[in-house]
Formats: structure tokens, sequence, C-alpha cells
């Protein structure tokens, strides 16, 4: 979610190197594919009635325009609901939302340097046994999000019972509209739609669920959005039925959740984890002020805040005058290997490795953060070697420019399972992302997930000497 991105905008790749893996340790959407999360929307706080709790209802919300990929999968659907009522803590203080997004932090004196934020441990984080998530896009599953590698930690921790976890609502325009888009856009472009609406299915049926972790997503009325009290009753009633109390509630804002909500499940602790300043996501440039209202509110309603990235840190300390933002990075949230089998290696008919082209890839989101004229350039200089690509490609410039070049291949939206299975194939990786304060606010998942599978990140510059 975005407010624009400052016009001089400097154009910078990962820098180069041809072994080393970058040690460098962000977003699921309104809109567009899994990776971005839907926004919340501007509403006034309405008073719940009696039957579900003293407090304001989820507000309303506006319908996205479009959707926002990665970090987000890409959702059409409603946004996330504005707070109701004051914090129960002291509310901390934002700056304008337009100033803040774009301000360059101020240099501090050499004695009074900034400390560098407190490293978290996921283990023993979590107090209580039971567990209440609240995700921003409608993806979890699919592509090893950040909330899916901590479902992973509690399905092995025996101390945690139930956990209950929460996407954002889905409208019948969204499901058409994923629809419209699986059936009309090419075959790559159409797979990221496709796995929306197969995955959507498989949790509304259940067929996602485990003994210890279930899956809910509320379906909203034709007539009217799901601001209203009856999502109010439906989170509280399926909180009732898992047989839920005093639990942890986890949230990744923009949300659709809200201090009204959060109380009534009369919470052993909150715990706020920053993924991407969503504001800065094109798709939500007219949400931006209902956006930071809910970082300020989730800042100072929380017990525990944290993040994956040192820059967003950085920024949201000095933007909501809020020093306790720890820091958790992605590599931290890595439950224990399953054991599985070790596939023989595959040999050609002389029984010898068949030999190939160089392959240079890349897994991702390729929307609003690529660096589509550096990107075009190394592949026009490197004719030798081919790019592969996989991930979201719908709204992409670079996808609209780059899918007829000969040594370019676009693999489409995959399962995490089968991006692994492509990304194995990999000589060297890349992460040609624009230096625009989006991308200084994330700390892309992807460069663990190279490092994981033993691929070396290079950066373009490097690739005519490979």
């Amino acid at each position: 979610m975005a407010t624009k991105a400052p016009s001089k905008t400097t154009r910078k790749t990962t820098r180069s190197s041809t072994a080393k893996t970058d040690a460098r340790a962000k977003p699921q959407p309104p809109v567009t594919q899994p990776k971005a999360a839907a926004a919340p929307a501007k509403t006034k706080a309405k008073a719940v009635a009696k039957p579900v709790a003293k407090t304001a209802s989820a507000p309303p919300a506006k319908k996205a325009q479009s959707t926002k990929p990665e970090a987000t999968p890409a959702v059409v659907a409603e946004a996330a609901a504005k707070p109701a009522g004051k914090p129960a803590t002291k509310p901390v203080a934002a700056r304008p939302a337009a100033k803040a997004a774009s301000a360059k932090p101020k240099r501090t004196a050499r004695a009074k340097a900034t400390k560098p934020p407190k490293e978290l441990s996921p283990h023993g984080l979590v107090k209580g046994k039971h567990i209440v998530c609240f995700w921003k896009q409608n993806d979890l599953g699919l592509f090893g999000r950040r909330p899916d590698r901590w479902i992973a930690l509690w399905e092995q921790d025996p101390k945690i019972e139930k956990v209950l976890v929460f996407e954002t609502p889905l409208s019948q325009r969204a499901l058409g509209e994923w629809l419209k888009r699986a059936v009309t856009l090419g075959a790559t472009s159409g797979s990221e739609y496709r796995l929306l609406l197969d995955q959507a299915v498989a949790k509304l049926q259940g067929d996602c669920d485990t003994g210890k972790t279930t899956y809910k997503t509320y379906l909203t009325p034709a007539d009217k959005p799901a601001d209203n009290q009856d999502y109010l009753r439906w989170v509280l009633q399926q909180v009732k039925e898992q047989g839920i109390s005093a639990p942890t509630v986890v949230l990744w804002p923009a949300c659709y959740a809200n201090a009204a909500l959060a109380k009534a499940m009369k919470p052993k602790q909150i715990i706020t984890d920053l993924v991407d300043d969503q504001r800065l996501f094109p798709a939500n440039a007219q949400l931006v002020p209902t956006i930071t209202a809910q970082y300020q509110m989730w800042l100072g309603l929380s017990d525990v805040v944290l993040s994956n990235s040192l820059g967003l840190i950085e920024a949201f300390s000095q933007e909501f005058a809020h020093r306790g933002i720890a820091y958790l990075p992605n590599e931290a949230l890595s439950p224990a290997p399953a054991q599985a089998k070790s596939a023989a290696p595959q040999a050609g008919k002389t029984g010898k490795a068949a030999k190939k082209r160089m392959v240079v890839g890349f897994v991702g989101n390729m929307r609003e953060r690529m660096d589509s004229e550096a990107l075009l350039k190394a592949m026009a200089e490197n004719p030798d070697k081919d790019f592969w690509f996989v991930g979201q490609t719908h709204g992409s410039a670079f996808f609209a420019k780059a899918k007829t070049l000969t040594n370019c291949k676009f693999w489409g939206t995959m399962r995490q399972e089968a991006a692994s299975r492509v990304i194995a194939q990999f000589d060297v990786a890349i992460v040609p992302f624009l230096d625009t304060p989006l991308v200084a606010r994330m700390s892309p998942m992807k460069r663990e997930t190279y490092a994981k599978g033993k691929v070396p990140l290079v950066g373009l510059g490097a690739l005519k000497g490979l």
C-alpha cells in the first residue's frame, strides 16, 4: 500500500558478486496477487450491539481497484477495518503520512547514535496455548509467506494447542474478478489467479486444516461489505467454536481487524509483525491515511511489535516515535526440516548430464519493484545465458517487454514446492530491484530461498564475466 514513490528514484541492482550469496536480511494485497495485502478503507466507527461486545465494530472498507501481489498474492477484496474507540494504551504520535513516507531520516549526533533494534527469537515468544491470527491477504499456503513460517513453527511446538487463522474477507466481486483473470489472461499471468481460486476453495472446504491449525475466510454478503456487526459476530463465533480462550493475537497490518475485535477476545497478548510498508504500494495510494491510522493503533495496543526489515524499523521508529520495534529476521522462522528422500540424479542417454546454457533465475512478484531497464539491458548483453522468471506477471511492465525475448522464460506463478524445483536448476540468482522507499522497507524472503538452495546471488553487472 503506498504513497507515490519519490520522483527522483535512483535505480539500484544487487551488488555484484559471483559466488557470494547476499547476506542482507517486506511485504499479499489489496490487490493483485498473493503478495500484497488488502488495504483498509476509511470508515466511521460504529458501536457494536450488546450480543457482540460494547466496543465498536469493524469499520467499512472501500473496494480496492487493483490488487497487489506478493507480499503479497493479489486480492480484489474489501480492506481492513479502521480502529474504533481509543486504544487501551497511550497512542503513539504519527507525522503526516505523506511526509513520513518520503521523509529522510534525521541525522543524529554520534554521541546519541540510534541503538540497533533488539533481535528476537520466535521460540517462546507466544504466551499461552491458543493463537488467533489476522493476515492481510488470501495466499497462505501457496508461496511460503512469513505467516506460513510462523504457522509451521507453531505446528511443531507442543505447547501450542490451537491456531486459528483469519485471512482477508472475500466478496463475490473479488472471486468473480479472480475467475475472470484466470480465464481471460494468458497461461503465464492467469496462473496466479487460478492458484488463488484453488486455494480459497480448499480453505473454505477445510482441506488446508490440520489437527492444530484451522483457516477461516469470511464470505461477504452480496448486499453489504464486511464492515458490520455480522463480521464481528462471525469471528467471535469461530473463536468460540474452536474452544479458544485468552489467545495470543498475532496480526499483520493492514489486516481486517480492529481494537474492538481484539479486545472482545480478551487476549493474553497482542503481537504485531510488520511486513513491508503497505502505504507505499501504488494500489494503496488512496488508503494512506487509513493504513497509517491502523499502524498507529496496533503500535499502541501491541505487547510486542517486530519486523523482518531493518529499514522499516528505522522508518517507523521515527515516524511513530516508537523505539520498541524488535527485529526478527526471516531466517529465524525456519522450522525443523522434514526428512525427505533424496531424488536420484537424472542422467542423459550417455549417463552424463547434458551440457546446458547458464541459467540466471529470479523468483517473486514482477510488478512494482523490478528495475526493468537495467534487467533488459543485462539480458541483451548476455545472449549466451537463459533468464528464468517464476512469479506474478499480470500488470508487469517488465513482463510486457521481455516475454518475446529468445533467452527469456516465464514459468508463471507456482506453489512453493514447484517453484523450489525450478530454483534448483538456477546456476545463479538475481534480485533486480529498484532503489526506492518501498524496497528499502522490505526484506525479500527470496534471498534466503536462494541461499537455502545454495544458489549464488549475483549483481547484473557481474553476469558478463560468468
